[in-house]
């Protein structure tokens, strides 16, 4: 009786913990900016953020990147409201003078600089990483991949991602998008610098696959994931401070 009790008190608590769960989400902008334009942009852009977004709660409220290789070579990627909920997104603020204040400021000292921006609204995938949404680096590698076929085999694979992280020692958070197409965004942390790259290769994955899952797995499964989705991009990122709060 006393086991029953404890295992009806326990599922209580897995219930209440997965109902405390939220959705953490941000929203990604790849700023491209004029040619020659770009020490003028991130001296106003510096100026501006000092001045309407500085550090809140002991959390930068933008952060920016330097893109190197890929699509978006050259540009800057700035990203908000990171870990934010779906929940937290119903809840709009009425605009203030301050709103029209900043506004005002970046059509007049930011928009000018810029050829375009292409943004997301991104959703962290905690079941397939294997660190938490508010670890950080300074140095990354993102690896795009655009869904094609979807399916229940391939997004079961999905979950089976992060023993694969941990067997090779590598540090991976993974977004997917929730705007556009379905693209997911493996983004590998680089907390030592480039350096941690001198001994990846992509094939290191398949093997450590057959050492999670057994000698095999990956001649089945590695043909799933070339069914469900195609890279199409992959990209170098560095912390751009002075297009972050300060």
């Amino acid at each position: 009786m006393k086991k029953q009790l404890l295992m009806v008190a326990l599922t209580f608590v897995s219930f209440a913990l997965f109902a405390q769960q939220k959705t953490s989400t941000m929203n990604t902008a790849f700023w491209k900016v004029k040619m020659g334009h770009s020490n003028t942009f991130v001296d106003a852009s510096e100026t501006f953020l000092s001045k309407f977004f500085p550090v809140k709660d002991g959390k930068p409220q933008i952060t920016g990147y330097n893109i190197t290789g890929g699509k978006h070579n050259g540009e800057y990627l700035i990203i908000n409201n990171i870990g934010k909920s779906f929940a937290d997104r119903d809840v709009v603020t009425p605009p203030t003078m301050e709103n029209i204040r900043w506004s005002d400021n970046w059509n007049l000292n930011i928009a000018p600089h810029l050829e375009g921006i292409t943004a997301d609204l991104l959703v962290y995938k905690p079941e397939m990483s294997n660190l938490g949404v508010d670890d950080k680096s300074e140095k990354f590698v993102n690896t795009e991949w655009t869904v094609t076929n979807s399916s229940k085999a391939f997004n079961d694979l999905l979950l089976k991602m992060p023993k694969v992280w941990n067997k090779l020692g590598r540090k991976i958070g993974i977004w997917v998008t929730f705007t556009g197409e379905t693209r997911y965004y493996i983004v590998r942390y680089l907390p030592n610098g480039w350096k941690d790259l001198d001994d990846a290769k992509d094939s290191d994955f398949a093997i450590a696959w057959d050492e999670v899952y057994g000698k095999g797995s990956w001649d089945k499964d590695g043909l799933i994931f070339a069914n469900g989705w195609t890279r199409t991009d992959r990209f170098m990122m560095t912390l751009n401070k002075r297009l972050t709060s300060k």
